[in-house]
């Protein structure tokens, strides 16, 4: 064969177990050996197309923390594999084995049995797995929404505002569908009914619907954070943090899965992974507090092709002085395709003066309002720090400089030192010791960063 080994897509949900050997026997007979199950993927290895019989059984002394190989375990698997069947792997609780022999005796004979074991063990993991998802996606969606300006300067920030509520529905069907289908599964069993056995056919459906949804969202969103990231590598940063502490947690359960022979390892995973999430929030911290801002001295090429407005032309002074720092930080994102942020400090005979200009072009004005507005709230709401609001500011309306500047709304902090405007599909976000009242200033501001609205 060409490929030795191929990984597929693995979505069954573990009451599928039953289906789960049917699809297994299918690949054998197409030639693919299952050799490892994991979370989203199963690795299948090459073979001659053979008849093998399946058999995926419930063993309740495995969970997602416990050892694959303890003393039980091991016990186990050898009293199957007198009964004719050869162990291939394991995922939680469920055992994986195959057979030559068709007419090999099955692992539980007794259907009453079985169904007990299944309603101690996937049951409450099933209930456990999709609470816990379910309550990540509420916490998840509550905090992205509603939707603040910030998402839509980013890729990602668009990604998800548009495609999250997707994947939360998606989770949320799942979530009622399984929860359901427990319920309905324990009903039986209390009635003394046997056990629904879905289809191959109708589980493969379900992994499509549930799964292929949930899997497409992650990977476009993914791709997002990575296109922010050729525009704006720092944007990620906050990411590192859960990044890392997934590596950390992953590599730590992996050990203990496979390394490990102790039964009570799931206690020790549990603390490193604790002590790893904080580690990760640690290292994060410490990058952004040692990361340079104002005072990073950086001189930054001027940059062509963007409407921009320097220092120089916003104020007026005798004063001899040097440029300190330039900083200029392009975005993109499908609803801004243009925005940057302009940063220019002089050092002066007896004081350090800066004007930075933010400028935001979106695709419809409906969106430059939402950044207008997310502004003007975010500076009246100030920086929380420790539960209480500082740096906060008071918004005015000057209904008679709004006229005067033509805009469609305007707005200035009452020391007179910032200054947002949006006109159309723009916003101007001014800061610094400008005097906005000056004529030729307004002409000049008008004149190069709303020159196609003019």
């Amino acid at each position: 064969m060409k490929h030795k080994t191929k990984r597929v897509f693995w979505g069954f949900f573990s009451l599928d177990y039953k289906a789960i050997g049917i699809y297994l026997e299918e690949m054998a007979a197409k030639g693919w050996m299952l050799e490892r199950v994991g979370r989203v993927m199963a690795k299948f290895r090459a073979i001659e197309p053979r008849r093998l019989k399946f058999y995926v059984d419930v063993f309740k002394d495995e969970d997602p923390l416990t050892p694959a190989n303890t003393k039980e375990s091991e016990e186990y698997r050898s009293l199957c594999q007198a009964s004719g069947w050869t162990f291939i792997t394991s995922q939680d609780y469920l055992q994986y084995f195959y057979s030559e022999d068709d007419d090999s005796v099955p692992i539980q004979t007794d259907e009453v049995l079985e169904q007990k074991i299944v309603e101690t063990t996937l049951f409450k993991g099933e209930i456990l797995n999709t609470s816990l998802i379910l309550i990540v996606g509420i916490v998840a969606l509550a905090m992205h929404f509603p939707v603040r300006h910030h998402h839509l300067l980013s890729f990602a920030g668009v990604a998800v505002t548009v495609l999250f509520p997707i994947l939360f529905g998606a989770v949320l069907t799942s979530t009622v569908y399984s929860v359901t289908r427990v319920f309905k599964a324990r009903k039986n069993i209390k009635r003394g009914l046997p056990l629904d056995k879905p289809t191959l056919k109708n589980a493969q459906k379900r992994i499509m619907a549930f799964n292929g949804i949930a899997m497409t969202i992650v990977s476009l969103i993914m791709v997002a954070f990575l296109v922010d990231a050729y525009f704006k590598p720092s944007s990620v940063i906050p990411i590192i943090g859960p990044v890392l502490g997934t590596i950390i947690g992953l590599g730590l359960r992996y050990v203990i899965k496979n390394k490990s022979t102790d039964k009570n390892s799931g206690i020790a995973y549990i603390t490193l992974v604790v002590l790893a999430a904080f580690f990760s929030m640690a290292i994060v911290s410490s990058l952004l507090s040692n990361r340079p801002f104002d005072d990073s001295n950086r001189i930054d090429p001027v940059p062509e092709g963007y409407p921009l407005v320097t220092m120089m032309e916003l104020i007026e002074t005798s004063q001899q002085g040097s440029l300190a720092i330039r900083e200029f930080n392009r975005g993109m994102s499908p609803l801004t395709p243009l925005h940057y942020d302009y940063l220019e400090v002089w050092d002066f005979e007896k004081e350090r003066q800066g004007v930075r200009v933010r400028y935001y072009n979106t695709i419809h004005p409906l969106f430059a309002q939402m950044i207008f507005d997310g502004i003007t709230e975010e500076l009246t709401r100030g920086v929380k720090f420790r539960g209480n609001y500082y740096l906060t500011k008071t918004i005015l309306s000057d209904e008679a400089m709004k006229s005067s500047w033509r805009m469609d709304h305007l707005a200035l902090t009452e020391d007179r030192d910032e200054l947002i405007l949006q006109q159309g599909n723009k916003v101007v976000h001014l800061s610094g010791k400008v005097n906005f009242d000056d004529g030729q200033i307004k002409d000049i501001i008008l004149n190069r960063l709303f020159m196609d609205n003019q």
